[in-house]
């Protein structure tokens, strides 16, 4: 059954919202993580490992464990990979390299019904639809409650930023800092001035667009730093880097 996410809540209150990362294809991973308390949980599938059938179950275990939305980013900007993940439940969609308007109109229409889009209507096969039993209500209910977001990754995107943000339906612009670092050569060089100066641009031009504001961040003090500069959602944390830091933490702790 398709609800209002608990982040799309959280955004639209004006609050700042937290996210985390899986990585993996891990169900229990998915159910721990799941009863942290995130705003969001986003299952990658452009450089994670695992597969759809393995997001579904994600997706139950952490509906078993809380209210935490399930967003997941796709691979590419595909309307089949978009099909599946919104019939399988997912309650918000992040579209990586997304450079130009056309491309965000493009995602953006992959994520609806016809007239108002291209999606292909499969209700009685699509588990976000409760397999057909709540087919009406969805239809009803589910353009209004799914965040569609869109990654800016590029020099070029950012030259396109209020282009992209003014596509109806696109709800959110997320920075990605390592490939817009790489896209002038310097992958993740973050302490170099044009990185810097290509970042803040982004940064600024998202806020000044209107459009919530995403990014990653890393430690607790750079993600309170990047919601005191104006970020809305940042993925401060994955499943990977809390259990390898974690375990480096404890036997650096033990060798002292």
């Amino acid at each position: 059954m398709n609800r209002i996410g608990k982040v799309k809540k959280a955004l639209a209150a004006g609050q700042k919202a937290k996210g985390c990362w899986l990585f993996t294809g891990s169900a229990d991973m998915a159910e721990i993580i799941g009863g942290a308390g995130f705003d969001a949980i986003m299952i990658d599938h452009e450089h994670g490992s695992g597969n759809l059938s393995q997001a579904i179950d994600q997706h139950r275990a952490i509906r078993c464990a809380g209210d935490t939305s399930v967003l997941m980013r796709i691979p590419s900007n595909d309307p089949v990979a978009v099909k599946r993940a919104l019939d399988a439940g997912m309650e918000g969609i992040m579209f990586p390299a997304v450079n130009t308007a056309e491309q965000a109109r493009a995602a953006v229409a992959a994520c609806r019904y016809p007239p108002n889009g291209t999606r292909g209507v499969g209700l009685g096969a699509a588990r976000a639809a409760a397999y057909g039993r709540d087919k009406e209500r969805y239809l009803e209910e589910f353009e209004d409650k799914l965040l569609i977001i869109c990654q800016i990754e590029s020099k070029e995107a950012v030259g396109n930023i209020e282009e992209i943000a003014a596509v109806d339906g696109v709800d959110m612009l997320f920075i990605g800092p390592y490939d817009l670092s790489g896209s002038i050569g310097k992958p993740g060089w973050f302490d170099d001035p044009e990185v810097i100066k290509q970042f803040e641009d982004a940064r600024n031009r998202i806020k000044a667009s209107g459009k919530w504001l995403g990014c990653i961040s890393s430690g607790a003090g750079r993600t309170r730093e990047m919601f005191a500069e104006g970020f809305d959602f940042l993925l401060c944390a994955a499943e990977t880097t809390l259990v390898s830091t974690g375990a480096q933490e404890l036997l650096d702790q033990l060798k002292s």
